[in-house]
């Protein structure tokens, strides 16, 4: 794979995740995300569901959780970069059911976890 291959890819890549971001900010319906997400990215259905999937279920709460950690908890921005990185996306990824929570919720529960 060429250089302008990867950066490409990486391009492409950024870009759904930013479409997909916006749309879930908008509070469309699920059906309306992955009709743009399929229109304006050029993606399969297979491939905005996933875009769709990762946002809900990992970026946004970590998002929302760095955010949290900085404003709430008087975190750097760096402590609060290694917290999620650390801890959080690996709670998340064993158990989406966490994304549900509030981020004071999400930081509890995966600082319980990691004591």
């Amino acid at each position: 794979m060429h250089l302008s291959s990867l950066e490409e890819s990486r391009n492409r890549n950024n870009e759904i995740k930013l479409v997909t971001e916006a749309l879930c900010e908008t509070k469309v319906q699920e059906n309306e995300m992955l009709r743009i997400l399929m229109q304006v990215c050029n993606v399969s259905r297979n491939e905005a569901m996933n875009a769709l999937q990762n946002e809900k279920f990992m970026l946004s709460p970590c998002r929302e959780l760095r955010q949290y950690l900085i404003v709430k908890k008087g975190f750097t921005p760096q402590e609060a970069e290694a917290f999620v990185y650390k801890y959080a996306r690996t709670a998340l990824a064993r158990n989406a059911e966490l994304s549900k929570l509030s981020s004071a919720k999400l930081f509890e529960a995966v600082k319980k976890a990691n004591n």
